[in-house]
């Protein structure tokens, strides 16, 4: 029965038809990773803001450091260490999240770019994602041990140490089913 348009039929499928809505059809998906670009850009407006925050608290501590004690600077410090952290956290994102999901950077043209991105693979960027959510994890409980006494309950810490041994756990079921997978690399 062929379709007649005079009466609301839909127009006869061919496979050429088909095939170009196929065609279409990708297009649109794989131009679809190009939404991920604001966000990675956001990210990077997010790391020159983390950068801010923290010359503002080293200023800061600097301005008060005399008059600390020996536990406020280890305080301040770990702090320090903390946003340094979040920030090479940030940078494995959005340089890795960028190769891997949007375009792989042309080292040609970006001589600047470190020499561990063109060797890091998607399991490998997992561990180092987990590797760094575990040092800011034990980070955090360490500054809430050191509070205990004054402001920080049991019950906060015993959160905090759940959260540490859970990162723990997680690193080390991902690791071992990337080396038990054979995928992993030594990156």
């Amino acid at each position: 029965m062929v379709a007649d348009p005079t009466r609301g039929d839909p127009p006869a499928t061919t496979p050429e038809t088909t095939r170009w809505l196929g065609r279409q059809i990708v297009r649109v998906v794989l131009l679809s990773r190009w939404a991920m670009v604001p966000l990675f850009l956001g990210l990077s407006l997010g790391l020159l803001l983390l950068v801010v925050a923290f010359a503002l608290r080293l200023w800061h501590f600097a301005i008060l450091l005399p008059g600390l004690s020996e536990t406020a600077v280890i305080m301040e410090l770990l702090t320090l260490i903390d946003l340094v952290l979040v920030g090479g956290l940030m940078v494995i994102i959005i340089q890795s999240g960028y190769e891997n999901f949007v375009e792989q950077i042309d080292r040609r043209h970006a001589p600047e770019s470190p020499a561990w991105m063109m060797r890091i693979s998607f399991s490998g960027l997992k561990l180092k994602l987990f590797a760094s959510l575990m040092a800011i994890s034990a980070i955090t409980l360490l500054k809430a041990l050191m509070r205990l006494e004054t402001d920080v309950s049991e019950t906060q810490v015993r959160w905090l140490m759940a959260a540490s041994v859970l990162f723990l756990a997680a690193y080390a079921v991902l690791a071992f089913t990337d080396r038990f997978a054979g995928t992993a690399k030594d990156d």
